[in-house]
Protein backbone atom coordinates (compact mmCIF):
# COMPACT_ATOMS: atom_id res chain seq x y z
CA UNK A 1 0.00 0.00 0.00
CA UNK A 2 1.45 3.57 -0.75
CA UNK A 3 2.30 5.84 2.26
CA UNK A 4 -0.32 7.85 2.71
CA UNK A 5 1.62 11.25 4.07
CA UNK A 6 1.73 12.83 0.25
CA UNK A 7 -1.52 12.79 -0.68
CA UNK A 8 -2.27 15.47 2.28
CA UNK A 9 0.29 17.96 0.87
CA UNK A 10 -2.13 20.74 0.56
CA UNK A 11 -2.91 20.12 4.27
CA UNK A 12 0.77 21.27 5.40
CA UNK A 13 0.76 24.81 4.75
CA UNK A 14 0.79 25.81 9.06
CA UNK A 15 1.97 29.20 8.63
CA UNK A 16 -0.20 32.04 9.99
CA UNK A 17 -3.52 33.32 8.34
CA UNK A 18 -3.91 36.72 7.60
CA UNK A 19 -7.69 36.61 6.67
CA UNK A 20 -9.94 34.41 7.81
CA UNK A 21 -12.41 32.84 4.69
CA UNK A 22 -15.65 30.86 5.83
CA UNK A 23 -14.68 27.39 4.45
CA UNK A 24 -16.85 25.80 1.31
CA UNK A 25 -20.06 23.96 2.07
CA UNK A 26 -18.81 20.50 2.73
CA UNK A 27 -20.44 17.59 -0.23
CA UNK A 28 -23.16 15.22 1.67
CA UNK A 29 -22.86 11.92 1.43
CA UNK A 30 -25.19 9.73 2.65
CA UNK A 31 -23.56 7.79 6.08
CA UNK A 32 -21.83 4.52 5.49
CA UNK A 33 -23.03 1.24 7.94
CA UNK A 34 -21.85 -2.12 7.58
CA UNK A 35 -18.72 -3.60 7.00
CA UNK A 36 -17.22 0.20 5.54
CA UNK A 37 -18.55 2.17 7.66
CA UNK A 38 -16.47 4.53 8.04
CA UNK A 39 -14.52 7.18 10.57
CA UNK A 40 -13.71 10.93 11.15
CA UNK A 41 -11.08 11.99 13.36
CA UNK A 42 -11.14 14.94 15.20
CA UNK A 43 -9.03 17.10 17.89
CA UNK A 44 -11.53 16.05 20.91
CA UNK A 45 -10.82 12.61 20.01
CA UNK A 46 -7.09 13.20 19.74
CA UNK A 47 -3.91 12.92 22.51
CA UNK A 48 -2.39 16.11 20.15
CA UNK A 49 -1.31 18.80 22.34
CA UNK A 50 -1.41 22.19 20.18
CA UNK A 51 0.28 23.59 23.35
CA UNK A 52 -0.21 27.36 24.73
CA UNK A 53 -1.88 30.23 22.33
CA UNK A 54 -4.66 28.32 21.37
CA UNK A 55 -6.70 29.45 18.30
CA UNK A 56 -9.03 28.80 15.36
CA UNK A 57 -8.10 29.61 12.03
CA UNK A 58 -9.80 29.20 8.25
CA UNK A 59 -8.04 29.55 5.30
CA UNK A 60 -10.72 27.62 1.91
CA UNK A 61 -11.09 24.37 2.88
CA UNK A 62 -8.66 24.04 5.69
CA UNK A 63 -9.08 24.77 9.11
CA UNK A 64 -6.82 24.77 11.64
CA UNK A 65 -6.55 24.93 15.44
CA UNK A 66 -2.74 26.09 16.46
CA UNK A 67 -0.74 26.51 19.86
CA UNK A 68 2.63 27.00 20.11
CA UNK A 69 3.68 23.34 20.50
CA UNK A 70 1.63 22.11 16.98
CA UNK A 71 -1.46 22.56 14.82
CA UNK A 72 -4.05 20.09 14.39
CA UNK A 73 -5.81 20.26 10.45
CA UNK A 74 -8.60 19.19 8.95
CA UNK A 75 -9.88 19.56 5.53
CA UNK A 76 -13.41 20.15 5.89
CA UNK A 77 -14.26 18.79 1.95
CA UNK A 78 -12.68 15.20 2.60
CA UNK A 79 -12.62 15.24 6.65
CA UNK A 80 -9.14 14.28 6.69
CA UNK A 81 -6.66 15.16 9.33
CA UNK A 82 -3.55 15.94 10.66
CA UNK A 83 -1.80 16.32 13.53
CA UNK A 84 1.60 18.20 13.39
CA UNK A 85 4.53 19.62 15.69
CA UNK A 86 5.43 23.21 15.35
CA UNK A 87 9.21 22.78 16.03
CA UNK A 88 11.26 21.23 18.43
CA UNK A 89 11.74 22.15 22.00
CA UNK A 90 13.65 25.37 21.93
CA UNK A 91 17.24 25.38 22.96
CA UNK A 92 17.99 25.33 26.20
CA UNK A 93 20.78 27.92 27.56
CA UNK A 94 24.24 25.87 27.22
CA UNK A 95 23.00 23.39 25.25
CA UNK A 96 24.24 22.61 21.88
CA UNK A 97 21.51 20.67 20.18
CA UNK A 98 17.64 20.50 19.62
CA UNK A 99 15.41 19.19 22.39
CA UNK A 100 13.18 16.30 20.74
CA UNK A 101 10.51 14.35 22.40
CA UNK A 102 11.62 10.95 24.00
CA UNK A 103 10.10 7.12 22.36
CA UNK A 104 7.35 6.09 23.81
CA UNK A 105 9.50 2.85 23.46
CA UNK A 106 12.39 1.59 22.27
CA UNK A 107 10.56 -1.66 20.95
CA UNK A 108 7.89 -1.17 17.64
CA UNK A 109 5.55 -3.99 18.62
CA UNK A 110 5.01 -2.43 22.01
CA UNK A 111 4.49 1.18 20.00
CA UNK A 112 2.42 -0.30 17.64
CA UNK A 113 -0.58 -2.32 19.88
CA UNK A 114 -0.56 0.92 22.06
CA UNK A 115 -1.32 3.18 18.30
CA UNK A 116 -4.31 0.59 17.64
CA UNK A 117 -5.68 0.46 20.76
CA UNK A 118 -5.08 4.07 20.52
CA UNK A 119 -6.58 4.72 17.11
CA UNK A 120 -9.57 1.92 17.57
CA UNK A 121 -10.70 3.89 20.94
CA UNK A 122 -11.10 6.64 19.41
CA UNK A 123 -13.40 4.88 16.55
CA UNK A 124 -11.76 3.57 13.65
CA UNK A 125 -13.61 -0.39 13.36
CA UNK A 126 -11.34 -2.74 14.93
CA UNK A 127 -12.33 -5.50 12.06
CA UNK A 128 -10.94 -3.50 9.97
CA UNK A 129 -7.76 -3.39 10.54
CA UNK A 130 -5.63 -5.53 8.21
CA UNK A 131 -2.06 -5.36 9.75
CA UNK A 132 0.32 -2.16 10.60
CA UNK A 133 3.41 -1.69 9.59
CA UNK A 134 6.26 0.54 11.61
CA UNK A 135 8.30 4.09 10.08
CA UNK A 136 11.09 5.42 12.28
CA UNK A 137 12.46 8.86 12.94
CA UNK A 138 16.16 9.31 13.10
CA UNK A 139 18.79 11.38 14.64
CA UNK A 140 22.57 11.24 13.81
CA UNK A 141 25.78 13.09 13.35
CA UNK A 142 29.30 13.30 11.95
CA UNK A 143 30.69 14.76 8.54
CA UNK A 144 27.89 14.69 5.40
CA UNK A 145 30.38 13.31 3.47
CA UNK A 146 30.61 10.20 4.76
CA UNK A 147 26.70 9.72 5.01
CA UNK A 148 24.25 8.04 7.11
CA UNK A 149 26.64 6.42 10.15
CA UNK A 150 24.27 3.72 12.13
CA UNK A 151 26.86 4.18 14.98
CA UNK A 152 26.19 7.52 15.71
CA UNK A 153 22.64 7.40 14.78
CA UNK A 154 19.35 7.37 17.93
CA UNK A 155 15.91 6.39 17.33
CA UNK A 156 13.59 9.42 18.00
CA UNK A 157 10.68 7.90 17.65
CA UNK A 158 8.39 5.45 15.82
CA UNK A 159 5.29 5.83 13.46
CA UNK A 160 3.11 3.23 13.28
CA UNK A 161 -0.05 3.29 10.67
CA UNK A 162 -2.63 1.06 9.96
CA UNK A 163 -3.84 -0.73 6.90
CA UNK A 164 -7.42 -1.10 6.04
CA UNK A 165 -9.18 -3.97 4.66
CA UNK A 166 -13.20 -4.15 4.28
CA UNK A 167 -14.70 -7.78 3.09
CA UNK A 168 -11.18 -9.45 3.55
CA UNK A 169 -10.16 -6.49 0.74
CA UNK A 170 -7.30 -4.41 1.17
CA UNK A 171 -7.89 -0.98 0.83
CA UNK A 172 -5.90 1.51 -0.78
CA UNK A 173 -6.15 5.77 -0.14
CA UNK A 174 -7.21 5.18 3.56
CA UNK A 175 -4.68 5.63 6.40
CA UNK A 176 -4.57 6.18 10.05
CA UNK A 177 -1.28 6.57 11.87
CA UNK A 178 -0.14 7.99 14.83
CA UNK A 179 3.55 8.45 16.64
CA UNK A 180 3.68 8.87 20.48
CA UNK A 181 6.39 10.41 22.91
CA UNK A 182 7.61 8.91 26.13
CA UNK A 183 4.12 10.15 28.15
CA UNK A 184 1.98 8.52 25.19
CA UNK A 185 1.16 12.08 24.05
CA UNK A 186 1.01 12.23 20.54
CA UNK A 187 3.90 13.77 18.17
CA UNK A 188 2.11 13.47 15.03
CA UNK A 189 -0.77 12.10 13.70
CA UNK A 190 -3.09 11.97 10.49
CA UNK A 191 -6.57 9.86 9.89
CA UNK A 192 -8.66 9.81 6.41
CA UNK A 193 -10.69 6.69 6.88
CA UNK A 194 -14.10 7.57 4.48
CA UNK A 195 -17.47 4.99 4.41
CA UNK A 196 -17.28 2.70 1.31
CA UNK A 197 -20.71 1.80 0.44
CA UNK A 198 -22.06 -1.56 0.67
CA UNK A 199 -22.29 -2.32 -3.12
CA UNK A 200 -18.15 -1.44 -3.58
CA UNK A 201 -17.55 -4.03 -0.47
CA UNK A 202 -19.94 -7.00 -2.20
CA UNK A 203 -18.46 -6.31 -5.91
CA UNK A 204 -14.89 -6.16 -3.94
CA UNK A 205 -15.10 -9.19 -2.22
CA UNK A 206 -17.19 -11.02 -5.49
CA UNK A 207 -14.10 -9.52 -7.81
CA UNK A 208 -11.08 -11.08 -5.72
CA UNK A 209 -12.80 -14.91 -5.22
CA UNK A 210 -13.17 -14.60 -9.40
CA UNK A 211 -9.82 -13.50 -9.63
CA UNK A 212 -8.60 -15.98 -7.09
CA UNK A 213 -10.34 -18.76 -8.99
CA UNK A 214 -8.57 -20.95 -11.18
CA UNK A 215 -11.10 -21.55 -13.96
CA UNK A 216 -12.10 -17.62 -13.86
CA UNK A 217 -7.85 -16.39 -13.54
CA UNK A 218 -6.82 -17.19 -16.55
CA UNK A 219 -9.52 -15.82 -18.80
CA UNK A 220 -9.43 -12.26 -16.56
CA UNK A 221 -5.33 -11.96 -16.72
CA UNK A 222 -5.55 -12.53 -21.04
CA UNK A 223 -8.27 -9.46 -20.87
CA UNK A 224 -5.78 -7.06 -18.82
CA UNK A 225 -2.99 -8.04 -20.84
CA UNK A 226 -4.91 -7.14 -23.68
CA UNK A 227 -5.64 -3.97 -22.69
CA UNK A 228 -2.22 -3.40 -21.69
CA UNK A 229 0.11 -5.32 -23.58
CA UNK A 230 3.14 -3.89 -22.01
CA UNK A 231 2.73 -6.36 -19.50
CA UNK A 232 4.60 -9.29 -18.68
CA UNK A 233 4.56 -11.56 -15.80
CA UNK A 234 3.57 -8.57 -13.27
CA UNK A 235 0.67 -10.09 -10.66
CA UNK A 236 -1.53 -7.54 -8.84
CA UNK A 237 -4.64 -7.64 -6.78
CA UNK A 238 -8.06 -6.77 -6.32
CA UNK A 239 -8.30 -3.88 -4.24
CA UNK A 240 -10.58 -1.21 -3.21
CA UNK A 241 -9.42 1.94 -4.00
CA UNK A 242 -11.06 5.49 -3.47
CA UNK A 243 -10.00 8.79 -4.00
CA UNK A 244 -7.35 10.72 -1.79
CA UNK A 245 -7.28 12.69 1.07
CA UNK A 246 -6.42 16.11 -0.90
CA UNK A 247 -9.00 15.44 -3.14
CA UNK A 248 -12.04 18.08 -3.62
CA UNK A 249 -13.62 16.50 -6.37
CA UNK A 250 -16.47 13.87 -6.00
CA UNK A 251 -15.64 11.24 -3.68
CA UNK A 252 -15.57 7.35 -5.51
CA UNK A 253 -14.33 3.78 -4.14
CA UNK A 254 -14.16 1.18 -7.03
CA UNK A 255 -13.14 -2.60 -6.95
CA UNK A 256 -10.06 -2.42 -8.82
CA UNK A 257 -7.43 -5.46 -9.95
CA UNK A 258 -3.81 -3.25 -9.17
CA UNK A 259 -0.24 -4.29 -10.97
CA UNK A 260 2.70 -2.01 -10.29
CA UNK A 261 4.97 -2.25 -12.80
CA UNK A 262 8.75 -1.79 -12.66
CA UNK A 263 10.18 0.88 -14.81
CA UNK A 264 13.12 -0.80 -17.06
CA UNK A 265 15.51 1.57 -16.57
CA UNK A 266 14.97 1.70 -12.82
CA UNK A 267 13.07 4.76 -12.23
CA UNK A 268 9.64 5.00 -11.11
CA UNK A 269 7.42 2.25 -11.15
CA UNK A 270 3.63 2.43 -12.90
CA UNK A 271 0.69 1.93 -11.34
CA UNK A 272 -2.06 0.34 -13.48
CA UNK A 273 -5.52 -0.68 -12.40
CA UNK A 274 -8.25 -2.44 -14.37
CA UNK A 275 -12.00 -2.89 -13.60
CA UNK A 276 -13.93 -6.19 -13.16
CA UNK A 277 -14.11 -6.63 -16.86
CA UNK A 278 -10.26 -6.19 -17.44
CA UNK A 279 -10.42 -2.74 -18.62
CA UNK A 280 -7.98 0.08 -18.07
CA UNK A 281 -8.84 2.79 -15.66
CA UNK A 282 -7.86 5.98 -13.69
CA UNK A 283 -9.22 7.49 -10.93
CA UNK A 284 -10.17 10.80 -10.97
CA UNK A 285 -7.26 12.24 -8.43
CA UNK A 286 -5.04 10.45 -10.95
CA UNK A 287 -5.57 12.15 -14.00
CA UNK A 288 -3.10 14.53 -15.32
CA UNK A 289 -3.51 17.92 -14.79
CA UNK A 290 -1.57 20.01 -17.43
CA UNK A 291 0.61 21.68 -14.42
CA UNK A 292 3.29 19.12 -13.76
CA UNK A 293 6.56 20.37 -15.42
CA UNK A 294 7.61 17.66 -18.09
CA UNK A 295 9.45 15.10 -17.00
CA UNK A 296 13.25 14.84 -18.17
CA UNK A 297 14.91 12.35 -20.43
Amino acid sequence: MRLPIASLGLLMAVGACTTVVTPPERPQRPPVTGEGAGYEHSIAKSRFDVGAGRHREIEGPYERVVGDRGAFMLDTITGATLAVPGRAAPIPKGAAALVFPRAMTENPDEHTAAVRAYLVGAGIPERQIGGMHVTTTMAGGGPVKEGVQSARSRLLWYTSHLERVVGGVPVEGSFAFAAFDSNRTVISEGVYWPGIPEDVVRRAREFKQRVESGNERGAFLARVRSAEPELKDERGEVRVVHTSAGHHGGFEARPLYTVVQPSPNGGKARILRFDENGALVTMPDERPTGSDSEKRQ
